[in-house]
């Protein structure tokens, strides 16, 4: 978190501007490190972002949310919809916590998101679109499914801790090649399965599903050749076969 003493590094303008009426241009509140941190919006409704205008093309990281201790960077964004990242579709990182999200309509363009901290438990991901999104944090929602999270298959990082998660299925992961890190921790996780199939993650170095409700984990058919760590802690594990060094060859440490 900055100190005070770095205040005189950050830009600090208004909350908004209001031009000829019906356009509302949403300004930076501090600019720091090319971050663009903006306070104070009200989104409640679909319709709240008609005739918004985000900060112009100089931004590809903005940041909602409370951020700063000194200063009021609380917003709302209940639903943040297409339409609404249309309106900031240069932005490449975006960081939305604690800005009592329910519904997310997942952008197609943005390489790392952070809506951790929210209500969230509608996610829609368009089957039709090509997302390019890398790094993916929804700690702190209230997910219990990821359907349709196969379609991120860019994805490296995704962090689902602390969700109500019940069930997963690695089928979903099996889409995303080039995963390394996945993080259910902290779910209502009592079963794992792999589908029908064969589960090869090439990339994997970390799964960490503690603090879950799972009392076995069977791992017949899956083929994680870069896993170093499992962390399973705080599960009520009975029963657990890792006994393939061809499914995994690197793993250094399997935490119960």
């Amino acid at each position: 978190m900055a100190s005070y003493g770095v205040l005189t590094l950050m830009i600090v303008s208004s909350l908004c501007v209001f031009v000829q009426g019906r356009y509302s241009h949403v300004a930076c509140q501090v600019v720091e490190n090319k971050w663009c941190t903006v306070q104070r919006l009200r989104i409640t409704a679909r319709t709240d972002v008609r005739g918004l205008v985000f900060p112009d093309d100089r931004y590809e990281k903005i940041r909602i949310g409370q951020y700063y201790d000194f200063v009021n960077t609380d917003s709302t964004i209940v639903i943040f919809s297409g339409e609404l990242f249309y309106r900031m579709r240069r932005v490449r990182y975006l960081q939305m916590n604690g800005v009592r999200m329910v519904g997310l309509d997942m952008p197609d363009t943005v390489i790392e998101l952070d809506v951790a901290d929210n209500w969230l438990s509608r996610v829609y991901i368009d089957p039709d679109k090509s997302y390019t999104l890398r790094k993916l944090i929804m700690r702190n929602n209230l997910l219990t499914s990821i359907n349709g999270f196969n379609y991120l298959n860019m994805l490296e990082e995704l962090d689902l801790s602390e969700n109500m998660l019940h069930t997963v299925n690695f089928d979903v992961f099996s889409f995303m090649p080039y995963i390394r890190l996945i993080n259910l921790a902290r779910n209502r996780i009592f079963s794992t399965t792999a589908g029908n199939g064969v589960i090869s993650l090439g990339f994997l170095e970390q799964a960490n599903l503690a603090e879950n409700m799972l009392t076995k984990l069977d791992v017949g058919v899956w083929l994680f050749p870069s896993l170093t760590t499992l962390n399973l802690t705080g599960n009520p594990i009975r029963r657990l076969s890792l006994s393939s060094q061809q499914s995994f060859p690197r793993l250094k440490q399997v935490l119960l």
